[in-house]
């Protein structure tokens, strides 16, 4: 008989066997002294338990494992999803169709890799799965050897040789392949572009400089063919040059009919000069000798010019001749009064409206001898505008032939003679812009005046106007290198390069906040306590952003929050193969282009009124969400130059802001916050996006 102990441990044991025989092996895979297929807990056979060690299975290039995972993950749940939740408050990205199509990929099952990543991205949109589509479908063509033609660049908002008047102009247009065009480039600054397409629209805002831009425009296809195209555009800035070269200002003469002989020239060609009444039309030439009879009557008589290009700038001015009829029986003329009293020189405004008056305003003291005078239309020494551009527009008489006339050292287009008259549009940054005119004559005299216009934005318009936003420090996963530090400081950067939103909080300002709330950056991965920092900082909204690093490959997500209601506002990611600092800064500029595109800076108008909800006539077709703000505001009343009577633009009154509580297609319902009162508020009021 077989003791009882013994015949409980053969019983024990024949079942350790049996359990054994059934056990499947363990999944995990060693390569380099990682382990691979693993999962943090317990793996429960949820879809969550196989897509984690899916993942795990394609970061040791285990594909064939990982699409095993990534197929028993769909069978539970079908549907790439950020933020998807597991169980509880547990929530984790999930993109099944977008890593296995990611594993076809690498295991050359392309058409099949093609098919899962387009269904992501019909379902989730992410970065990466953008960059392994393009790769897939490089694959295909490469098999098929079907890209035959470069890339095709179509230009439609500038033509080749376009002459323009503006300090800036907007490039669009589209590139075409016969396969998927890939990269595009202007001026070889590289353009943001994810996916490959059959078409790909472009715009990007282009700053010219005087005289002749070439613009390239670069593209190639995803097998590498590449083409390009030049537009040419000529930026003209400066009115035409008008001189008068038999009379100078201010001079006596002894006829009552004179005639007024001189020249026009222009870069881009004349198309017209009025004197007094009469009008002279050009083909655009651009150099013209002139001939004009002018009736006087005895004593002063102020004559008109006005010469116009082919962009319409415009250069005015007036002189003076005084008909003395004794100086005809022998009289001797006497000098122009500007040369017998002090010189002087007048500064009047821009524009080509001229008032009529004679404003002198700015005494200069000249050396004995001076033989010049210098006015510039409508300007004081010192002023202040409400505008971005602005037009100096002058003239300079001497007794000698001008030679030369240049505008903060840059020479003026003009043909030597007694009396010149300007004209130069001038960009305005924001803040003090200082004006120097320098002229000189062919007997190497020369004279200077400076003068100094304070350029103001509207309120409105400001930076602190926009949005605020606190970007929070990025939380860093996967296999973490020197690369993870410097994303951050380059997404900020990226952000404020944008102009959309006004960014309040980061670096040093954001270490003050934390050790205020005694907080680390650590702890603002955690929503609650980023919101917390964006109210302290009295910031519309935070970002929170994740940098997954691999050993190939960087991957930036960004979320948006509403800091009033912890809402979600918006989400974006990007994705790259290629680690260098100008990828790095591709990405993140990448990043910023995408929020603000998400978060269009737009301008409307009030069309009702109805208590607090203001409706303004933009909606879901201009990309207004909800819960976003805009600003209702009035044009202030004109300002107007005390003594030269210039109009200098105006500021804004800011009549109310509101969070948009309705979004229709082309109509959105904003409610007013506190501290505004809706009966201020008209139809036809202004609106801007916050």
């Amino acid at each position: 008989m077989i003791p009882q102990y013994l015949l409980r441990s053969l019983v024990l044991a024949a079942l350790a066997l049996l359990l054994s025989c059934n056990t499947p092996p363990d999944p995990r895979y060693t390569k380099d002294g990682v382990q691979y297929g693993v999962v943090k807990g317990l793996f429960r056979e949820r879809w969550w338990n196989f897509y984690e060690r899916g993942l795990s299975f394609s970061e040791g290039g285990f594909w064939n494992e990982a699409v095993a995972d990534f197929l028993q993950a769909l069978k539970q749940r079908d549907k790439d999803q950020r933020r998807a939740r597991t169980y509880g408050l547990h929530f984790i990205d999930y993109f099944p169709h977008r890593d296995l199509g990611v594993a076809y990929y690498h295991l050359g099952r392309y058409e099949e890799a093609q098919r899962e990543l387009e269904t992501s991205l019909s379902q989730a949109e992410s970065g990466k799965a953008k960059h392994y589509l393009n790769e897939v479908r490089r694959a295909l063509l490469q098999q098929a050897n079907a890209d035959t033609a470069p890339p095709h660049i179509s230009v439609a908002s500038v033509s080749d040789g376009q002459v323009t008047n503006r300090f800036s102009l907007k490039l669009e247009g589209k590139v075409e392949d016969d396969t998927f065009a890939h990269k595009i480039e202007v001026n070889k600054e590289p353009l943001f572009v994810e996916l490959s397409d059959k078409q790909l629209a472009f715009a990007k805002e282009i700053k010219l400089k005087k005289g002749l831009n070439e613009i390239t425009v670069k593209s190639a296809d995803l097998l590498g063919k590449t083409t390009e195209k030049k537009v040419r555009v000529v930026a003209d800035f400066e009115g035409p040059m008008i001189n008068v070269k038999n009379y100078t200002d201010g001079q006596q003469v002894a006829h009552n009919k004179v005639v007024l002989s001189g020249s026009l020239a222009d870069a881009t060609g004349i198309t017209r000069l009025q004197v007094n009444e009469q009008v002279l039309a050009f083909n655009k030439e651009r150099q013209i000798e002139y001939t004009v009879t002018v009736q006087l009557r005895e004593g002063e008589n102020k004559i008109q010019l006005a010469a116009v290009d082919a962009v319409g700038n415009t250069t005015s001015g007036r002189m003076s001749l005084i008909y003395v009829p004794q100086l005809a029986r022998g009289g001797t003329p006497l000098p122009p009064a500007w040369q017998r009293a002090p010189i002087r020189l007048a500064l009047h405004g821009s524009g080509v409206v001229d008032t009529g008056q004679t404003l002198y305003t700015a005494a200069v003291t000249q050396p004995a001898g001076s033989v010049f005078r210098i006015d510039l239309k409508d300007l004081t020494e010192t002023q202040t505008v409400y505008f971005d551009t602005m037009y100096i527009d002058g003239s300079a008489s001497a007794m000698q032939e001008i030679t030369h006339v240049a505008l903060n050292g840059t020479p003026l287009l003009i043909v030597p003679g007694k009396n010149v008259f300007f004209n130069q549009l001038v960009e305005l940054a924001e803040g003090t812009n200082t004006i120097k005119i320098e002229v000189k004559d062919a007997a190497g005299n020369s004279a200077s005046k400076t003068v100094t216009i304070v350029r103001e934005v509207p309120k409105v318009h400001q930076i602190g106007s926009r949005m605020s936003l606190a970007i929070m420090p990025l939380e860093k996963t996967g296999e973490l290198s020197s690369v993870a530090d410097i994303v951050y400081d380059n997404l900020v950067q990226s952000f404020a390069e944008q102009n959309r939103f006004n960014i309040v909080s980061r670096g040093a300002e954001l270490e003050a906040v934390l050790r205020e709330l005694k907080l680390a950056q650590t702890d603002l991965v955690d929503k609650t306590k980023a919101v917390q920092v964006g109210k302290v900082v009295q910031a519309d909204a935070v970002m929170l952003g994740t940098i997954r690093e691999t050993r190939d490959a960087i991957e930036i997500y960004a979320r948006l929050i509403n800091t009033e209601t912890s809402a979600l506002f918006d989400a974006k990611d990007v994705y790259g193969q290629d680690k260098s600092l100008a990828q790095i800064r591709y990405l993140t500029g990448g990043l910023a282009l995408k929020f603000k595109h998400s978060f269009p800076l737009l301008e409307g108008m009030v069309v009702k009124v109805s208590g607090k909800d203001i409706y303004a006539d933009f909606g879901t077709a201009q990309k207004i969400k909800k819960d976003m703000k805009f600003i209702v505001f009035r044009e202030g009343e004109a300002i107007v130059h005390p003594v030269t009577g210039k109009v200098l633009g105006s500021d804004s009154t800011v009549l109310g802001v509101a969070t948009v509580v309705s979004v229709l297609d082309d109509m959105s319902i904003g409610r007013l916050v506190a501290d505004f009162d809706p009966k201020n508020i008209k139809v036809k009021d202004l609106i801007v996006t916050k």
